[in-house]
């Protein structure tokens, strides 16, 4: 039997719950309306990421608040305040509310590669992100399709999703085990050892899938696919798709380097590429 849902059709304080947009292992989130912001002719709806319960993950979930608190990106998921469920005492937050499709389902549905133009319009997007969080010490660690959303009513806008993995340089302690998604994963991050760079690195490697429709190192075992990404070059995208853009490809590359050092930095693209269709 499955179990009911003891928030749905409920408030949460001055929220009140009208659907679930997701459920994860740690936390579920819905969407609902802001009722003490809304009047009668404009309901304000925001998403509340809600713990499954107190454990562990529960201060990882609250810790992931507080770092998104502080950031005001367009292309990064906002979150306007953590609050108490009075009735459960446990804390919650509240986000922006950002529907619509990731970027794994665009690239599944398109059955190929993207155009020039939307892969040059989402990586513009997407390496701004990058900047900005630099600039706030967080590096993200799970840069990947399934975690960037393509907003339905803001055509073209895409927003970075899922912190749970993110970490401010300045205040972690190294301790731990290799964290992110291995297809995306940046040679340095395999290690355990993520920099800012590995986020560059992580949106190479969606841009790279965008163009040509596959990650960029693939194996059947993940020792496999880390000696790939450690030792390997990833195929000629040219190859794999001929009408990708030669601009766009050296930014993908240069995004790809092994050398962290040697990786894309923001001020390498100060105007738009103008990429050919």
């Amino acid at each position: 039997m499955v179990k009911a849902d003891k928030y749905m059709n409920q408030k949460i304080n001055h929220f009140g719950i009208k659907y679930r947009l997701g459920q994860g292992a740690f936390a579920t989130i819905y969407a609902a309306e802001d009722l003490e912001k809304s009047t009668p002719s404009r309901k304000v709806m925001v998403a509340l990421k809600v713990p499954l319960n107190k454990d562990e993950n529960y201060k990882k979930n609250m810790r992931e608040a507080e770092m998104l608190l502080g950031l005001d990106h367009p292309n990064i998921v906002r979150c306007y305040s953590i609050e108490m469920d009075r009735r459960e005492s446990i804390f919650f937050f509240v986000m922006e509310i950002a529907q619509g499709k990731d970027l794994d389902e665009i690239i599944t549905l398109a059955g190929g590669p993207l155009s020039n133009r939307e892969v040059e319009h989402f990586g513009r997007q997407l390496l701004d992100a990058c900047r900005y969080l630099e600039r706030n010490y967080i590096v993200h660690r799970d840069m990947k399709p399934a975690n960037v959303v393509v907003v339905d009513n803001s055509p073209g806008l895409l927003k970075i999703m899922d912190f749970g993995l993110a970490i401010n340089l300045l205040e972690w302690d190294h301790k731990g085990k290799r964290a992110g998604s291995l297809l995306y994963m940046a040679p340095e991050q395999c290690t355990g050892e993520p920099i800012y760079a590995s986020d560059v690195w992580g949106v190479g490697a969606i841009m790279y899938r965008m163009l040509t429709g596959k990650p960029p190192f693939m194996g059947h075992t993940e020792d496999e696919l880390m000696e790939k990404i450690n030792s390997s070059e990833p195929t000629n995208i040219t190859e794999l798709n001929p009408k990708a853009d030669p601009k766009l490809v050296e930014l993908i590359m240069r995004c790809l380097e092994k050398d962290p050092s040697k990786r894309y930095h923001y001020e390498d693209m100060p105007e738009p590429y103008r990429v050919r269709e």
